[in-house]
């Protein structure tokens, strides 16, 4: 019994930062799933409901992993729509609540990737490096051979804000 004990407050302070995230009764809430037509290769749908309005974004997932330490999969959406003349792409990072998932930040970037190791600002949240593509002065993107240059920029998930959060060009 005593084990129990030391195994379920092992466990409470995952339970607490989930609670403290996920808020289902203000959270807008986004679904992931697969679709296909005539049997071709499945795509990602990122589907999203906010109060009566309901929306959906094709696209496909680019992570797969635990972003905020709870031991469940999360997920970085990167949507085929929104793709301007800009080149950016839209990424979404979402965490993952009990029966939906919960937009926690993201924005236009040329990529975006997860950092292994512990945050630089402390906490549970793994911090995410995005990329912005370096441009000339007339806006085009610069290129060193045939591969487009990016710059590197530090995202961490604030508290405050429950968001993912930092600068980008």
């Amino acid at each position: 019994m005593k084990r129990l004990l030391v195994l379920c407050v092992s466990w409470l302070p995952i339970a607490v930062m989930a609670a403290s995230v996920c808020n289902q009764e203000v959270d807008s809430k986004y679904f992931l799933s697969q679709w296909s037509e005539r049997s071709e290769h499945p795509e990602d749908i990122l589907s999203s409901l906010d109060g009566k309005e309901f929306s959906i974004e094709p696209g496909h997932v680019i992570f797969r992993g635990d972003l905020n330490g709870d031991g469940v999969e999360d997920f970085i959406f990167n949507s085929r729509v929104g793709i301007g003349s800009s080149m950016d792409s839209t990424f979404a990072f979402l965490i993952q609540c009990r029966g939906y998932l919960r937009y926690s930040g993201g924005d236009y970037f040329a990529g975006v990737k997860v950092l292994d190791g512990p945050p630089k600002g402390g906490g549970e949240f793994k911090d995410i490096e995005i990329y912005s593509y370096i441009r000339d002065r007339r806006g085009r993107i610069r290129y060193k051979g045939e591969k487009a240059m990016t710059r590197p920029h530090l995202w961490q998930f604030d508290p405050q804000t429950q968001r993912y959060e930092g600068l980008a060009e």
